[in-house]
């Protein structure tokens, strides 16, 4: 049957309109498929009593087969959907009535009402489910009253053999139920294309989630790079610099001892100022090791989700060393009140991409340049882990709030928000840790965050 469907695709789509979604096209092709299924029954009833010389009978299925074109012309020219799927779901109740009655009744016609059962199955595509029960109690109704008046039907027999009965009513019957079997068919077909359509879909969503994931964390790692790049750039300079000047103290103190003219005190302080450049060198190559190795530890991390154990407070010093840079930006001032002792056996690169962002969508989203910015990071362990974030920054609108965990949502479109950054939290928290997380509005002003992870990340 799927080559049928194939030939019949560009009239299933008569209908169809760009705003359409894929259920309204199913349900537009259904209609058609069942008035299309019913006129090829109404050509054949209508060249059936043609042949027998039954005139009157005769109309009715030709005025179908006319009425379904009309409308189908209709719906092609306004793509009015609403109002063709009425007209082709009340011709399709109301007509086999009026044919069963002219060829004589409900025995002499073969049980011919029963293609109004169809339009039940049409009114499936109304999509809801009151009206689709008002057209079964029409279609009840109308049984009803096919008994009622089937005494005055008689009327019209045409006083055929007993075999065209008995073929009328099996060619009633296999026509009507080939039918239904062929609508469900449609609907299964459709429905199964649909879902593949949609898993095909899916499949490409992830891909992209996780491309723009991927980017985002890059983004990150980025912001790392640059502002410890920029920090290292600091004690390097000042090691050129002190490293010139030892030199430079050097060759004063040579070009005086070859010229027999240094003297104890010029000696003495020469070498007091290349102790003094030596240890300053010293101090800030120190720093800017402590820096990489803190880099280090936080870009491999963040590579590589891997399971270790480490402890919390430290991890999160090492982030907060190796974002000076995006920090120093805004004036921001991090606290990190964390217990020292608790100790994780959990995915420290998680944990990385959860305060690096959170971090740096505080300083891009809630802070202006001011001598208060403020941040404060603190957890402790009673029945599992509890970390609290706030700022003192400007807080959000209860709009925004509502919004906050959606992808793609930002208050700086157009400015360099991805909109992903909240949602990439809240993912690995809720997917990748299997924990939680609320979000917690700071009086006056300010955002906070309440996360919760159970104790399988706590090393016991």
């Amino acid at each position: 049957m799927k080559p049928l469907f194939g030939c019949l695709k560009s009239i299933l789509e008569i209908g169809n309109k760009p705003t359409d979604s894929e259920n309204a096209k199913r349900e537009q092709g259904f209609l058609i498929y069942m008035g299309l299924l019913m006129s090829s029954g109404g050509i054949l009833w209508g060249t059936l009593c043609l042949f027998n010389e039954m005139y009157i009978p005769m109309v009715v299925p030709y005025t179908y087969v006319v009425i379904t074109t009309a409308n189908f012309l209709y719906l092609y020219k306004t793509k009015n959907f609403i109002i063709s799927q009425n007209i082709q779901i009340f011709v399709s109740l109301i007509l086999p009535f009026f044919f069963q009655f002219f060829l004589g009744g409900f025995v002499a016609s073969g049980g011919n009402v029963l293609w109004s059962v169809l339009a039940v199955f049409g009114s499936f595509t109304l999509g809801r489910i009151k009206a689709t029960l008002t057209w079964l109690v029409l279609f009840i109704l109308l049984i009803i009253l096919s008994g009622v008046v089937d005494s005055e039907a008689q009327k019209f027999d045409a006083g055929l053999p007993e075999s065209y009965v008995i073929f009328f009513f099996v060619a009633n019957f296999i026509a009507v139920i080939a039918i239904i079997f062929s609508l469900y068919y449609y609907f299964v077909t459709i429905e199964s294309a649909t879902r593949k359509s949609l898993q095909t879909s899916l499949t490409d969503l992830h891909l992209a989630q996780e491309r723009l994931i991927e980017k985002e964390k890059m983004a990150s790692l980025g912001s790392l790079v640059s502002g410890v790049a920029h920090e290292i750039n600091t004690p390097l300079g000042v090691g050129l610099t002190g490293i010139s000047q030892i030199d430079h103290e050097i060759q004063k103190m040579e070009s005086n001892y070859n010229s027999e003219s240094l003297t104890e005190d010029a000696l003495l302080g020469s070498i007091a100022t290349i102790q003094q450049l030596t240890k300053t060198i010293t101090d800030r190559l120190n720093n800017a090791v402590t820096l990489v190795k803190s880099f280090k530890n936080i870009s491999v991390d963040q590579h590589f989700e891997d399971k270790r154990e480490f402890l919390l407070k430290d991890y999160v010093d090492d982030l907060i060393l190796s974002l000076q840079n995006p920090l120093k930006s805004k004036a921001v001032r991090v606290v990190n009140n964390i217990d020292k002792s608790i100790l994780l056996d959990s995915y420290p690169g998680v944990f990385s991409q959860i305060f690096s962002n959170l971090i740096l969508n505080s300083i891009a989203h809630g802070f202006e340049e001011s001598e208060d910015n403020n941040i404060e990071i603190s957890a402790y362990v009673e029945d599992g882990l509890h970390i609290l974030y706030k700022d003192n920054g400007m807080g959000i609108t209860d709009e925004v709030a509502k919004k906050i965990f959606d992808p793609f949502f930002t208050t700086k479109r157009g400015q360099g928000g991805s909109g992903l950054g909240m949602n990439i939290i809240y993912n690995l928290i809720t997917q990748k840790l299997k924990g939680k997380m609320e979000l917690l509005r700071i009086s006056p002003h300010g955002l906070g965050f309440n996360i919760f992870l159970d104790s399988s990340h706590i090393k016991a």
